[in-house]
Order: structure tokens, then C-alpha cells, then sequence
């Protein structure tokens, strides 16, 4: 899909979006897709899916929606917000040795969002760092209103929600209420109030388990992507060590 076939005027919005973002100095990562395709008798691989054009103006869109209902929902001392800490030094050293690992080029002078900003999701390693910055960070998690407090988003480089998937998490649901209440002027019912104080929570347990399941998919299908290379040695390089050893 090209933006030929989008809405009229939908482009020049995403286009709006992404620049606004670039001026305050937002980190985001969009890395494409992994996923496992059979390349015949009965073998599989790897690869990253390209991300299409209407997936990456959608993403403005409900980026910029977020942002938007945040802004609302802070004014209005409410809400539940997506807040994440930038990454720290370790985190970065460990970037640092991962792209070496890969053998792409990061200059000593250019800082991590500078970096990232260049790289290619087309191109295989670099849509792997990609994955690796977006695996970086201290961790995004939930933070309901607290009076004489920013909510912060680092990657974002702003005040956040998570309102535009209520199918597929819970909170969102909550949040559109809530969003729904202030733009009409009404108070934000009790029962959503005191519902923002447990979902944090109630969505760690519920990210930790979807991530735990994607580890295990991508674990396997690894596993058989190496099938039949067995005996064979690789180059490694160690990015970082922790208590549980050496990261490679």
C-alpha cells in the first residue's frame, strides 16, 4: 500500500508528526517484524518483514492521538501514563559492543538517539540493532496520576498514554473512558479512578507473560533455523556481563 491509497492529506499529517517528534528529541524505534518463513524441505529461517507505509503513517497517527489524550488527561489531574527512563551507561556500552558484534559503524561523538535515527530498518543488521535499541531501555511501564508529578516518556520525550488498542490491552480501555469523560466535560467515574491505581500491575504481569511467549516462539524457531549446524563454530562477541555470566 502506498500513500496513493491513503486518505487525502494523511501523508502530509504522518510527515507533521515524525518532524514534531524530531524537534523535541524523541528516541522512538520501529524495528520491522521478525518472522519465521519455510524455505522447503521442511527447513525455515529468520527474517525481518518491511514494515509497509501504511503501517508507519498509522503509527504517527496514533502516536499523535496519544500524546494528545495525555495532555488532556494531565490537565485534568487523571489518568494512567506510559513512563520510561532513559537508558543508562551500561545499557549504551552494551549497544556499543552490539554493533561492533554486527560490524556497523557508530561514531564515538554520536549519541545513541543520533544513531539511532540513521539506521536502516532494510538492511538485516541494522534492523537487528534496531531490535537491540528497542530492547535497551530500562523498561516502560504504567504510572497512574500523582499529584506534583511529570509522567515522562524518554522515547517519546513527552507525557504518554496507551489509548488506541483497547482490543488488545486492557488499560487503553480505561483510558478512553477516561478521555471520553474529560472531552464531554463530566467527571471521571470512581469506578475507572481506582481501577488506574491497579492495572499497573495487572499490566506488568500481563507484558511479562506476552514477552515470555515471544521469547519462546523466537527461541524455537531459532533453534530449528540452526538445524543441522550442529558442530559448526561461530564468532562471538561478549556485549556485557551480568550475575547469570557473559551476553554474547
Amino acid at each position: 500500500m502506498s500513500d496513493a491509497d491513503l486518505p487525502a492529506g494523511f501523508a502530509e499529517l504522518s510527515r507533521r508528526i515524525e518532524a514534531a517528534e524530531r524537534a523535541r528529541g524523541a528516541s522512538r524505534v520501529d524495528p520491522p517484524e521478525q518472522e519465521v518463513t519455510a524455505s522447503g524441505e521442511g527447513c525455515y529461517t529468520l527474517s525481518f518483514r518491511p514494515r509497509l507505509i501504511a503501517e508507519n503513517r498509522k503509527a504517527s497517527l496514533s502516536l499523535a492521538a496519544n500524546l494528545a489524550i495525555a495532555d488532556a488527561l494531565l490537565a485534568a489531574h487523571a489518568g494512567l501514563f506510559r513512563v520510561m527512563a532513559e537508558p543508562d551507561d551500561f545499557a549504551i556500552g552494551r549497544l556499543r559492543q552490539t554493533a561492533k558484534a554486527l560490524h556497523l559503524d557508530w561514531p564515538a561523538a554520536t549519541s545513541l538517539k543520533d544513531y539511532q535515527r540513521v539506521l536502516d530498518p532494510a538492511d538485516t543488521a541494522q534492523a537487528a540493532m534496531m531490535m537491540a535499541v528497542r530492547r535497551a531501555g530500562r523498561g516502560a511501564s504504567y504510572q497512574p496520576y500523582t499529584p506534583g508529578e511529570i509522567p515522562w516518556h524518554s522515547a517519546m520525550a513527552a507525557t504518554y498514554v496507551h489509548a488506541t488498542a483497547p482490543l488488545r490491552r486492557l488499560a487503553d480501555r480505561y483510558v478512553i473512558m477516561s478521555a471520553l469523560a474529560v472531552a464531554n466535560g463530566q467527571p471521571i467515574p470512581d469506578a475507572v479512578s481506582t481501577t488506574f491505581a491497579r492495572l499497573p500491575k495487572i499490566m506488568a504481569h500481563a507484558d511479562a507473560q506476552s514477552a515470555a511467549i515471544d521469547r519462546a516462539v523466537i527461541d524455537l524457531a531459532e533453534a530449528v533455523t540452526l538445524q543441522g549446524s550442529e558442530g559448526e563454530l561461530f564468532d562471538a562477541l561478549v556485549t556485557d556481563e551480568d550475575k547469570r555470566g557473559a551476553r554474547i
